[in-house]
């Protein structure tokens, strides 16, 4: 038996992949928020990006998003419909999906070990566990003072681009757009002693967030240097706190601020995998904080 039909997405899809991601997302919750609208991550990822899902009929069983930027290609998304989960769907959709051209495939796993295995059989291998953290902005403690200055850019400055592309190992001036259209990312430098020595963005809306879709989002940020990013982060949670009620971030395990944020009462609320067919990683995690699960 087949698995369906596996087919580029279209706009029209968009309600049953949305369907198929809050059931996942809501798995086990006694208590899940009532659905949303849909993500704006998911029309990016039709526009900039690869979409396909696999169909049996006029039901939409499994969907997956890969995004390519440079050499290097992230699959941001892949689920399966609870009543049609099985390793060949998983398996075949992945199978499809991913290029075989020579690009460097990454992606961030969750925990389910049938997950990991998935990716391990595709030739990605774990590299650092990935903290998805949260905290109540009035419950946010004491963070070290690094005397960073934070300083407001100018949107859509290609100087941001240019570095997050040295940061994050490639160029993507198309999210940088998103992020300041559909996410009202702010920009900001984050300067010492009269020297940038960071950059970062404040997502202002998690639309992305079945619970908390209000909540400022910190990330991408990033910096040259391991205990400047400690300083940069640091900046950028005291500069949020005042402007919403909760804070999120995704914090790569080695790098210098998770302890910090820990210890400032930010709690972690699911740890994922980041997971690399590369020998070598094309970021430094010391000193790189993603934009969020799904856009690493």
């Amino acid at each position: 038996m087949t698995i369906g039909t596996i087919r580029r997405a279209s706009v029209a899809d968009l309600p049953q992949v949305y369907d198929i991601f809050y059931e996942a997302e809501t798995e086990g919750d006694a208590h899940p928020p009532p659905p949303g609208a849909i993500p704006s991550l998911f029309q990016h990822e039709l526009e900039t990006g690869e979409m396909y899902v696999v169909e049996r009929g006029n039901l939409i069983i499994a969907f997956a998003s890969l995004i390519t930027r440079g050499s290097i290609a992230y699959l941001s998304q892949l689920f399966v419909r609870k009543d049609y989960r099985c390793a060949k769907t998983g398996q075949t959709l992945l199978q499809h999906i991913l290029p075989r051209d020579g690009r460097t495939c990454c992606t961030l796993s969750s925990r389910d070990p049938r997950a990991l295995a998935l990716y391990v059989r595709v030739g990605m291998r774990p590299q650092w566990p990935n903290f998805l953290l949260r905290v109540n902005s009035a419950d946010l403690g004491d963070l070290p003072s690094n005397h960073v200055e934070i300083i407001e850019g100018q949107r859509g400055d290609p100087a941001f681009v240019r570095w997050d592309a040295e940061i994050s190992g490639r160029s993507r001036p198309l999210d940088h757009a998103y992020w300041m259209r559909e996410t009202k990312g702010v920009p900001l430098w984050f300067e010492q002693e009269g020297r940038i020595v960071g950059y970062g963005y404040i997502q202002m809306r998690s639309d992305d967030s079945l619970w908390h879709p209000d909540a400022i989002t910190l990330g991408p940020i990033g910096a040259r240097a391991a205990d400047h990013a400690l300083a940069c982060v640091c900046a950028a949670a005291r500069w949020a706190q005042p402007r919403a009620a909760v804070l999120r971030i995704a914090v790569p395990g080695p790098h210098p601020s998770l302890g910090p944020l820990l210890d400032a009462h930010f709690r972690i609320t699911y740890v994922e995998t980041f997971m690399l067919s590369a020998a070598e990683p094309f970021v430094n995690a010391e000193c790189y904080i993603p934009s969020g699960s799904a856009l690493f």
